[in-house]
């Protein structure tokens, strides 16, 4: 959201979308127990959004939505709403404006209570046992790198082993598990199969759950989707670091395939996907492996149940794709990747294994 200047046509159409997302929260969030306000777009850089009581107004400013990603715009309309359910639904009008009453609906609704309603990136506590664990991960990736194919393998496969491990130990305790979102790729008209199919891969394996979140995109006048994942802070460390080291990995391969001359330039996306059906088969053979031996995962119940507030409609998708000769060889080359050590100076992790 970069353009410095709108015109009243595109700032016209972005009320209507405003509109629909306050109506589409009304119903998900507060029940339909709200009475629509008017909506305002302020240009104003003092303060993201404002509800105004006396004249019944949402106002947002102009610089959050032409600067901030749009699930940046959502939580601040989503604060300013948990706002006025507070005036007029709880009548709490003797209360100052983030006092009990409003804290309580946005812990109960999963809405940011902080003055700005805008979220950040926080750095969430990580406890001891799980900083041990990653650590262990990192050495043993760092094992993966070795040119013995065996010995790669079976590094990657115990670090894999020892999350599965962590994760159900944390599950078992049952104690409060945190969990916190990122974001994997910037919004995007269409996002790609293979990134979609990638995205999958991480809610089987890597214990987080992902959405194809939907973006407005102003300066296009329509939706773009990203992908986001949510989880705990190692298992969110650890998925991070996988989607980009196995984006990297497939470009790598279908580059090398591609000056072979075994692919053609307009093969790639048909490659990719294939290459990420041989990743998801070969980490299925060893997630077979580990049940075979009495390491279940079940899933993290509680986690969804979060998830579910965030994105109370959510809805399952499908790919397709397109078998030929470019998805036969990225299917082999996927199914012979070894997921070792990040890619030095890969965005999101700038040379460091893991962030730990």
């Amino acid at each position: 959201m970069a353009s410095s200047s709108w015109t009243p046509e595109l700032e016209n159409q972005l009320l209507t979308v405003l509109l629909g997302t306050w109506h589409t929260f009304n119903k998900d969030l507060f029940g339909g127990g709200l009475t629509v306000p008017v909506l305002l777009l302020e240009d104003t850089s003092t303060r993201l959004g404002h509800w105004r009581r006396r004249d019944r107004t949402i106002g947002l400013s102009l610089s959050l939505l032409r600067r901030q990603p749009w699930h940046a715009v959502r939580s601040v309309l989503k604060h300013e709403m948990a706002h006025q359910y507070v005036d007029e639904v709880l009548g709490a009008l003797d209360e100052p404006a983030h006092g009990p009453a409003f804290q309580r609906v946005c812990a109960d609704l999963h809405i940011d209570a902080r003055a700005a309603g805008m979220p950040v990136d926080d750095d969430v506590d990580v406890d001891d046992d799980s900083v041990r664990v990653m650590r262990r991960v990192q050495k043993l990736l760092a094992l993966a790198d070795s040119d013995n194919v065996n010995e790669a393998e079976a590094a990657t496969n115990a670090a894999q082993r020892l999350m599965l491990e962590h994760n159900i130990a944390g599950m078992a305790r049952r104690g409060a598990r945190r969990y916190s979102t990122k974001r994997l790729t910037s919004p995007q008209v269409r996002l790609p199969a293979h990134i979609k199919m990638l995205s999958g891969v991480l809610s089987r394996y890597f214990f987080v759950e992902v959405v194809l979140a939907r973006a407005y995109l102003p300066d296009e006048g329509r939706d773009g989707f990203l992908v986001e994942v949510s989880g705990t802070a190692e298992n969110l460390a650890m998925a991070e670091w996988v989607f980009g080291f196995l984006c990297d990995a497939g470009d790598r391969v279908w580059q090398a395939e591609r000056r072979a001359q075994r692919v053609s330039s307009s093969s790639r996306l048909r490659f990719l996907t294939g290459f990420v059906s041989g990743v998801d088969e070969k980490l299925a053979r060893e997630r077979t492996v580990q049940e075979s031996v009495g390491l279940v995962w079940k899933g993290d119940a509680d986690l969804h149940t979060w998830i579910r507030r965030e994105h109370p409609r959510l809805r399952a998708t499908s790919v397709r794709t397109t078998v030929d000769e470019a998805h036969r060889l990225g299917r082999a080359a996927g199914n012979d990747v070894v997921i070792s050590r990040p890619v030095e100076g890969h965005v999101g992790n700038r040379g460091r294994l893991l962030g730990f």
